[in-house]
């Protein structure tokens, strides 16, 4: 039972349970004193309001320990309820206390509407709240089929499962879910969140996830700052033109003293040729067949 240190406030854990819906009978057991109820107790809110947080919703008392079997003994026995034989029964009744949630259903041509599910939808595979193939209609056994998606953005301990009629039966194909999921899906998705909380036997329990959240999960929109201005199209239109016509005139203003690159070569002046590239070019030419006899005759000298 999660407790808290009176000085430090650190969290404390007493005991194990086999789910949380145990914990809160307990508590009822322990925090009943003479006719006061439990509820009045100090630590009472504190305690449900940790559960909550950690489950995602309210979580009702598990039957009475008395009415176990195995501990039935003597006058201790409530003969007025029916006796629980085993920790399956156990379970059962504990989950018939789920709350009811919401979920959102995306139908064949992409819209998503929020819906609220019950014990009922549930123990069906969410099959009420899904267009039914023909096939299917009349033979109850069939049952949508169910994975867990691969996006893992609600939470460590939060699973979004989706639920459909699998394969190609007959219902107009799903693309805007396909897309999403990566897989062929024809007809109606219901998309509903699941915990993935410690429990002393394999057990589901749903809580809700919203058209708000939808949207959140599968949009990629970037969203915008509170207050911040947004233009319709024709204000950024005329925006548009005001920034390319300051361009412009900045453009204008940077080039209004430009020289064509012809221009500025004809006024250019070299340098005079130094010493050594004369000297340089005339030894590139001495072997010409022109210089080459004046040089034999010592009419021209290269130094």
């Amino acid at each position: 039972m999660p407790d808290w240190h009176e000085t430090t406030g650190k969290l404390l854990k007493h005991g194990s349970y086999c789910c949380w819906e145990a914990v809160v009978a307990h508590m009822i057991e322990q925090y009943k004193i003479g006719s006061s109820s439990a509820t009045d107790h100090p630590k009472w809110k504190r305690i449900m309001d940790h559960i909550t947080e950690l489950v995602g919703t309210s979580v009702s008392a598990a039957p009475h320990w008395k009415r176990l079997r195995w501990m039935q003994y003597g006058k201790e026995s409530r003969d007025e309820l029916s006796t629980i034989d085993s920790a399956n029964e156990f379970l059962a009744e504990v989950q018939m206390g789920m709350c009811p949630f919401a979920a959102v259903v995306v139908n064949s041509s992409g819209d998503a509407s929020e819906v609220h599910c019950y014990g009922n939808d549930v123990a069906h595979r969410f099959g009420p709240k899904l267009q039914t193939p023909k096939q299917a209609q009349n033979m109850p056994e069939h049952e949508p089929q169910s994975f867990v998606t691969a996006r893992k953005k609600l939470g460590k301990d939060r699973d979004l499962v989706a639920f459909y009629w699998p394969f190609k039966n007959g219902l107009p194909y799903n693309s805007t879910v396909s897309n999403l999921l990566k897989t062929q899906i024809y007809g109606d998705v219901i998309f509903v969140q699941q915990t993935r909380e410690a429990c002393f036997l394999p057990r589901e329990r749903f809580i809700n996830f919203t058209l708000t959240q939808y949207n959140e999960h599968f949009t990629n929109k970037t969203r915008r700052k509170d207050g911040a201005s947004m233009l319709s199209s024709a204000e950024w239109g005329a925006a548009k033109e005001q920034m390319q016509a300051e361009l412009q005139q900045v453009e204008a203003a940077a080039s209004s003293n430009a020289v064509l690159p012809g221009e500025i070569a004809k006024a250019s002046v070299l340098p005079p040729p130094t010493g050594k590239e004369l000297a340089r070019i005339a030894r590139a030419r001495a072997d010409e067949e022109w210089v080459r006899p004046l040089l034999e005759s010592g009419q021209l000298h290269l130094y």
